[in-house]
């Protein structure tokens, strides 16, 4: 037998939903000589199976979200980051009413296994959110945008673009990616001298001289 207080640890409430529990019915309580509640591991366990299965049918409320990446810290520091998600949720808020879920990256484009990309993947295959708003489409990535597009709209999950980005050539969005590979390119060789740089430094012994 459990006292109020182990019963409502197991199950995960509180002693007061024990006892409105027991006031109404839904949980049968014995009573010891000086009135104090006594629940039965049988009542516990049937209890713990009525709750599981309401979770599991219970729908969740689907929210919308929104996405803001910048490529370097700096941009970050300027304020560009925080100027994407004030304009975001203020077009979340005004379409839909809420507050939306706020997922960020500070990474390049090319780079796919950001956090937040990865979180915001998580959130559409638990089918958690139904909208997407992102600045411009290559807030998502650099490349692959129509993949990831696809991967949501199998969840169910609409992207919503701010702003669009005026069509260009198809020499124009070749030089374009051309340059964003050799700046992420350069920014992994300056970052590989760096490194190597600091671990020389880290293993420069300066010995104190003795005369």
């Amino acid at each position: 037998m459990f006292s109020a207080s182990q019963a409502a640890l197991r199950l995960g409430i509180c002693v007061k939903t024990i006892h409105r529990w027991d006031a109404s019915g839904k949980l049968h309580c014995t009573r010891t000589a000086g009135g104090q509640r006594r629940i039965s591991l049988s009542e516990v366990n049937q209890l713990l199976g009525i709750m599981h299965r309401e979770r599991i049918t219970r729908p969740q409320k689907k929210r919308c979200a929104i996405y803001a990446r910048v490529s370097e810290h700096r941009q970050k520091t300027d304020g560009d980051l925080d100027r994407q998600l004030e304009a975001l949720t203020s077009e979340c808020r005004n379409r839909f009413k809420t507050s939306p879920l706020v997922l960020t990256d500070i990474g390049s484009g090319l780079n796919m296994q950001r956090r937040g990309l990865k979180a915001l993947l998580r959130l559409a295959k638990q089918d958690l959110i139904h909208s997407l708003f992102i600045t411009y489409r290559n807030r998502l990535a650099r490349f692959g945008v129509d993949l990831i597009q696809q991967v949501l709209a199998d969840f169910g999950v609409e992207v919503i673009l701010l702003h669009e980005v005026q069509s260009r050539t198809p020499q124009e969005e070749l030089i374009a990616d051309m340059m964003a590979l050799i700046a992420s390119f350069s920014g992994r060789v300056y970052g590989l001298q760096a490194g190597e740089l600091r671990r020389h430094r880290q293993h420069q012994v300066v010995r104190p001289s003795f005369s």
